[in-house]
């Protein structure tokens, strides 16, 4: 036999091999899931979560690994810069400067640089903050997601969180997640309806597993996806897959509180609880406002940077610019969740200058709009928390002169967390309870309810989040979600309508216009 027939041989069993692994996965999905939609049983549900979950810690896991990695390589050895740390990076330590200051806004560009490069190249979707392409996702085409963003996203944002962008975990672990999920209902064979749940409760357990709350991240998973009310019916899911998640993590980096444990910080006076509704009165503002910077800077990029080289350029310029910031308010470069640390106690934020405090929620603000908003890839979701967090510091900071301010800042930056990010997310309660979790004390709740609800007196419905739906009923019927996404409107009399070019779940549509009459 000649060398090309034996390499069709060859390529021809490869595919019946490939044909006969997705004949078995899509048998195995039959079995283990019902065949349709009227039997969606929690019991049903019990070992593809646990699946979808493990598979979602682990992709966290790797997420915090390499970010970790990156961050010692990039910022620690190459920068010279020591950033804040928490309690569950291996031990909680101060900030330790900069042996070289000059090189701090070069490794950012740097890292900047070849993230989109490689984003860009392999999977352009997995560029910016990856938790609104998730829920569009989930809203319009839960099997869509490809599985290469999950290492291109896990890398990218590696990079340039590790270099010094400013940006949260929360994003991507949420868009690798839900890919997952995505992948694994698309392999199994699963109904629309099903492969929704799957996509929904792999997000909500990568969230819960970085951030050590299982119990936030599927109340979050339940909530994200509208600005209106939550979906009950996926929430016990999400809580197994959330706890499956924060097990493999867990066995992997450790079951240690994001920003240790601070137990029994009660609000006890009226004066206290005042404070507590100025933090959420401010800090909803403070949401309203890094919302409308964030989708500022992104409006103005994706207007102007429609060529491959302003692609590249806008996120490499933007951390340019924001390792410059960071080198004059801590806690900008990086994720800066060990500066959240840091103000939550006494003699550290009372050791900050005044100006620096203040300056933090603005500075976190315009660092994350230059990181992700100019495309980089990284989360929005922690910088929320940074800068609420910020706003409750810098509240006590002028308060504790008075003797209206609780002895410890831990109340009012917690509180100032859950409020901006609660309101703008539309995720109150998820955002509240994961707080608690991450610092963990439950006590933080009753003053948390009453900072998120004056919050959301100020935000109304600003959304971090733009593909959310109003409510729960609010998206297309059950026959518009089973039309095929290229038929996009009925035709104008004598006309064809062009069917939509397709791009990866979660990117923005691109219509075709009609084409030439149709003969009568």
């Amino acid at each position: 036999m000649s060398a090309g027939g034996s390499a069709q041989v060859e390529t021809g069993a490869r595919g019946a091999a490939v044909r006969s692994w997705r004949r078995s996965l899509r048998s195995w999905g039959a079995r283990l899931l019902p065949g349709d939609d009227r039997d969606d049983s929690t019991a049903r549900w019990v070992v593809p979560a646990v699946l979808i979950g493990a598979v979602a810690g682990l992709g966290a896991a790797a997420l915090f690994g390499l970010l970790h990695l990156c961050t010692g390589w990039l910022l620690e050895s190459v920068a010279g810069y020591r950033p804040y740390r928490t309690s569950a990076e291996g031990g909680f330590r101060t900030l330790a400067g900069s042996d070289r200051p000059w090189l701090v806004p070069l490794v950012a560009a740097g890292g900047a640089l070849t993230a989109t490069v490689f984003a860009l190249w392999l999977a352009p979707e997995a560029r910016g903050h990856g938790t609104d392409a998730a829920i569009a996702a989930a809203h319009h085409d839960p099997t869509g997601m490809r599985g290469r963003v999950t290492v291109v996203k896990l890398v990218a944002s590696a990079l340039t969180l590790g270099s010094g962008g400013s940006g949260g975990t929360e994003g991507p672990a949420a868009q690798i997640s839900a890919a997952f999920g995505s992948v694994i209902a698309r392999r199994t064979g699963m109904s629309r309806e099903q492969a929704r749940t799957a996509l929904v409760i792999g997000l909500a357990s990568g969230v819960g597993a970085i951030f050590r709350a299982p119990l936030g991240g599927a109340l979050l998973g339940a909530e994200l996806l509208y600005r209106r009310g939550m979906d009950a019916k996926v929430l016990p899911k999400a809580l197994i897959a959330s706890v499956a998640g924060w097990l493999v993590f867990g066995a992997c980096f450790g079951f240690t509180p994001v920003l240790g444990s601070h137990p029994g910080q009660a609000v006890s006076t009226v004066g206290e609880f005042a404070v507590v509704a100025v933090v959420g009165v401010v800090a909803g503002g403070a949401g309203r406002l890094f919302t409308a910077c964030f989708y500022a800077v992104h409006t103005r990029v994706e207007k102007r940077a429609r060529g491959l080289l302003t692609r590249i350029a806008a996120p490499t310029v933007g951390a340019l610019l924001v390792g410059g910031l960071g080198l004059l308010v801590p806690g900008v470069l990086g994720t800066g969740y060990g500066l959240m640390e840091a103000v939550t106690q006494r003699q550290l934020l009372l050791g900050l200058p005044l100006a620096v405090v203040l300056a933090l929620p603005l500075a976190k603000i315009v660092g994350t709009a230059l990181t992700v908003g100019s495309g980089g890839s990284g989360g929005i979701f922690g910088p929320g928390m940074v800068v609420g967090a910020g706003v409750g510091a810098a509240l006590w900071r002028l308060a504790e002169p008075l003797g209206i301010a609780p002895h410890s800042p831990l109340v009012p930056v917690a509180v100032g967390m859950a409020a901006c990010l609660g309101s703008v997310a539309h995720a109150p309660l998820g955002v509240l309870v994961m707080v608690a979790e991450m610092l963990g004390d439950a006590s933080l709740l009753g003053p948390g309810i009453l900072a998120v609800l004056c919050a959301q007196s100020v935000t109304g419905r600003t959304t971090l989040y733009r593909s959310q739906l109003e409510r729960i009923g609010a998206g297309p019927s059950p026959v518009e979600e089973a039309t095929p996404p290229e038929v996009v409107t009925a035709p104008a009399p004598h006309t064809r309508v062009a069917p939509m070019r397709r791009k990866p779940a979660g990117a923005d549509p691109v219509a075709v216009k009609p084409t030439d009459p149709m003969p009568k």
